[in-house]
């Protein structure tokens, strides 16, 4: 093989990998074939993503978008899912509060924050609750060594539907899905750069 040739082979075998080594950025991981997958951006140390997060006998898949209850989007319905009932609520924030906890004591891939869908970094998700009487958020906090929940508000409906905040967005599960092999590749090499942090587990009050 020509000097030429040889070369030419190598920068196509370099931009190959550079391609594939983005894309094993994000990766996913299923603790338990029972379990949700979590999708993480290895990168960033964030979470994405969740998919096939069981609450109240349903599956959902999960993502964070930063925004306002009053902006109309696509995103509303899918904010606004368990808002009407308060006990679906609740069960829904402490279901996603202890998915994290125990995703993070099965798992040797650590996550500082969470990442929205804009792929900015965030320090809290949220659920959002209406009734007749009042409205607040469940908040939950993904901070450094921190994964909290707590109860906020009650608030006024200005405040209530202008404050723009990381809310949760549910769409029910249509099925699982098998990894593509450079998720799996990205899952076997995110496992070189776990890091082993000591966590502190704030209880909702």
């Amino acid at each position: 093989m020509s000097k030429k040739s040889l070369a030419l082979v190598m920068a196509l075998i370099a931009v190959m990998c550079n391609g594939f080594i983005s894309k094993v950025e994000a990766f996913s991981i299923t603790p338990d074939e029972n379990e949700p997958t979590f999708i993480l951006n290895e990168e960033k140390y964030a979470l994405r993503a969740i998919k096939g997060l069981k609450i109240l006998n349903k599956k959902y898949d999960i993502k964070f978008v930063n925004t306002s209850l009053e902006i109309y989007s696509p995103y509303s319905s899918g904010i606004l899912i368990f808002s009407q009932d308060y006990d679906n609520a609740q069960n829904a924030s402490l279901t996603l509060w202890q998915a994290l906890i125990n995703f993070y004591d099965s798992s040797n891939h650590a996550f500082l924050s969470i990442e929205d869908t804009n792929g900015n970094l965030r320090g809290t998700w949220n659920i959002p609750v209406s009734s007749l009487s009042e409205r607040f958020w469940w908040e939950g906090l993904v901070y450094g060594d921190s994964i909290g929940l707590a109860r906020k508000g009650p608030f006024g409906s200005s405040t209530y539907l202008l404050s723009t905040r990381t809310y949760v967005h549910f769409t029910q599960s249509t099925g699982s899905s098998v990894p593509e092999p450079l998720t799996i590749f990205g899952s076997l090499t995110a496992a070189g750069f776990g890091i082993a942090m000591k966590r502190k587990f704030v209880s909702p009050r």
